[in-house]
Formats: C-alpha cells, structure tokens, sequence
C-alpha cells in the first residue's frame, strides 16, 4: 500500500533514513515541504508508524467537482468585470499576478489561453498536461481568459498569467502524492524566483495556488494536503485559495484542503439574481468546528472556454469556479494597490480575510459576522479597489495602510458600494 510520510520534527534527511530503514520501495520525495511517499507493506507500516517525529498517512483520492448547467450563461459576468477593470485608466488586466492552478491540466491552444501558460508539469499518469477531463480547462479561463475588450468573452484578469500544474487525471482522480508533489514544485518555483531577486510580479514567481479540488473532510489537520498547504502560505508567502466543494446545502461538508484554517474556501454564489448562496456550496462548519468558508463570489452559469476546440465555450457551475474567480480578482486588486503604493504593495487574501466584515456584502438576512453558508460574504470588488487606489500614501508602510484601507472600504460599502 502506499502511504505518506510527514516530519513532524525530524530533517527530510532522518525521515528518509526512517523509510528506509524499514525497506520500503518507491520513494518519491518532496524537496521543500517535509513529506515523501513510499510502498509499505503492513508490518512495515507498523513499525515506522512507531517511529517519533513523523506521521504516516494512507493516500488519499481527490476529485473535482462541476455541474453542467442548463440555464443559459450569465452573458452579464465577463461585462461585470469589464465594466470595474474599465473603472481605471489606463484600465486593470491583472498585470503581474500569476496563478498556480493544480486540475486537469489546461488546454493552452484555446483562443481565450494562448500566450497565458508559462510553466506547466504533468504529474499524474497521464500522457501529458493538456486538459482531457474537461475541468483544468475552465478554471483557467475564469482566472485569465480572453482579453479586456468590450463584449469579449473574458476572465477576471485577462493580463494574469498561469502555471499548468497537472494534478488530475484525464480520468478526473487525483491523490495526495501527486497533489503534494504539485504544491512542492510551486514552493520550489517561488523560492527560486525569491533566489534569483526577481520581483513578485515576474511571470515566473508564483503568487497564487488555485485548487478547484477536493475530498471529504475527516478532521485530520495531518492530512498531508493540508500540511503542505500550511506550509505553503506560512513559509513561502503563497495565497491557497480553494472550491469550498458542491455538496450543500447540508452541513459540514466542505471539502479538504478548504477546511483547512490556513486555506482560503470560497463558496459559490447564484450568479443571476439577487445575492444568494447556490443550494449546492457546501456548507460549514469543518469537522473540526472551524467555520467556512470564507469568502463566497458567483459560480452558477457561467460560459468557459471548453478543452474540445479551440474556439469552443461550455456553461457549467461549481465552487470549482467561484475559486479561481477570487484568485483572479487577486490581480485586479493587488494592482490597484501597486500604481499607489509602488512594486513592493503586496495583497494576500489570506491576510484580508481579518477585514473580511468590513469590505463583504451579504444578504440583509444573513448573519452580520462570518457564518457557515457565506462566510464572510461577497467582496465589494468595486469598493475595495476604489479605495486602495484613491489612498495616496501610507502612512508607515503597507501594515498600517491596510487596515485604514480597509476601514475606508467598510464605510463605503454601508452605503451601498459594490
């Protein structure tokens, strides 16, 4: 059986020692985020599992989740995001964000994707890392599809740039090992960049992992996703945003990685219509009390490039889509902030999330505070870039600019802002 093995204090040198010792086959090891993978048998596993200082861990499979919508796309999303990038002059595209995506690979010669893709690994046992299954395909397009044109069929951040980090198969089945080994590589590519001085906004230093996956939560925080996720944010500074999962209304069903704390879990709401959670977003709180998720954005009906053709378009929902949406409007904001504040003004949701209150809407009926079905709410997009933009100096430094950034937000949204 296959297993994963995390440190839970010892070098990646002892754990390997530790595997070893106990004559396992296949080890396959991670360079950055304290895990490796290997074949025991039961005696084997027995034995290491007694071994202090490391965790073993069966492996776990993941899947993603989509629903083919029968309502006609909501044609009003890519002019939504046209109309608030259009808001600036000269307008917002995303420029310098790039976005990790771990799916189903992406199909790159798709008019909406070409010239987008500047990295891509294939990591599963599929023949390469274009988009088969039909899913990778779509949340790149949400995040940086098309171009900033009036009436064109368009993501959040048509100026992001993305890396294809093949995680699913062209079966739809994923697993912790070549999940793990997908966060690993963007930790190693974003430490590279760091090394070589690059500037945060270089195509090649990622700023984002984007995972529209998951599996069901069993309430352990030693899941070996959820421990390389963690590490991924708390030790190389990147944002985890991640499909709270389809599986609502019922509670406590979001999905793993989500439920993780240090994940941010994005809900999906009804795109047409007033604001309301779609019946299918899964709902918190976590098996381990934790409530999410923590952000929800629009996720229903929405038109997608299709890994068919390259000049076709699919209409689908799913939390699977409301998750790249937040990490493309990663690039709207985060850019606002830099043409007032300069190169170094960085935006992390993971960060925001204390001033999620104060900049997200919710229904009149919801609760006021974060709560299981919206979380903290829709972002007031329009607000928040408004108000980042219009603050003309900090008074010292991004820490303290924030949070007057985002008490600006809070009044404006009281008074109706978007």
């Amino acid at each position: 059986m296959r297993y994963a093995v995390i440190s839970k204090g010892i070098s990646p040198v002892q754990l390997e020692t530790e595997v070893k010792k106990v004559g396992a086959g296949n080890i396959v090891k991670t360079k950055l985020v304290g895990q490796l993978f290997c074949e025991l048998d039961n005696d084997q596993a027995r034995i290491l599992a007694k071994v202090p200082g490391l965790i073993l861990k069966e492996i776990k499979e993941y899947k993603t989740q989509q629903v083919l919508a029968q309502a006609p796309a909501a044609e009003s999303i890519s002019d939504v995001f046209y109309l608030l990038r259009s808001y600036f002059n000269p307008p917002l595209t995303g420029t310098g964000l790039t976005v990790a995506m771990l799916d189903s690979g992406i199909r790159k010669t798709h008019e909406a994707l070409q010239n987008k893709v500047v990295f891509e690994v294939n990591l599963t046992d599929s023949p390469s890392a274009t988009d088969v299954f039909g899913h990778g395909t779509q949340v790149a397009f949400v995040i940086a599809g098309g171009l900033h044109a009036m009436g064109s069929k368009a993501g959040v951040s048509p100026g992001a740039i993305l890396m294809n980090i093949k995680v699913i198969s062209d079966e739809g089945i994923g697993n912790d090992e070549d999940i793990v080994l997908g966060i690993d590589k963007v930790c190693e590519l974003a430490e590279d960049a760091r090394k070589k001085g690059l500037w945060p906004t270089d195509d090649m230093y990622p700023n984002v992992i984007n995972l529209s996956l998951g599996a069901e939560d069993d309430g352990d925080p030693d899941n070996p996703v959820r421990a390389a996720c963690r590490k991924a944010s708390t030790e190389y500074g990147l944002d985890v945003v991640a499909a709270a999962g389809n599986s609502g209304p019922d509670m406590t069903t979001i999905m793993l990685p989500a439920c993780d704390p240090e994940v941010v879990a994005v809900g999906a709401l009804e795109t047409i219509g007033d604001l309301v959670i779609w019946e299918k977003s899964s709902r918190g709180p976590t098996v381990q009390g934790e409530t999410k998720p923590d952000f929800v954005i629009w996720g229903t009906s929405l038109e997608m490039a299709s890994e068919k053709a390259d000049d076709e378009y699919v209409v689908k929902s799913g939390t699977s889509f409301a998750a790249p949406m937040l990490s493309g409007l990663t690039g709207l904001l985060w850019e606002s902030g830099r043409r007032a504040y300069g190169e170094s003004w960085l935006f992390r949701w993971t960060d925001a999330r204390q001033f999620g209150p104060y900049f997200s809407t919710k229904p009149a009926d919801a609760p006021l505070n974060k709560d299981n079905a919206y979380g903290y709410g829709l972002p007031a997009m329009g607000t928040m870039l408004g108000e980042v933009a219009q603050v003309s100096t900090p008074s010292q430094g991004v820490n303290d600019m924030f949070p007057m950034v985002m008490m600006m937000a809070m009044m404006s949204a009281l008074t109706g802002g978007f």
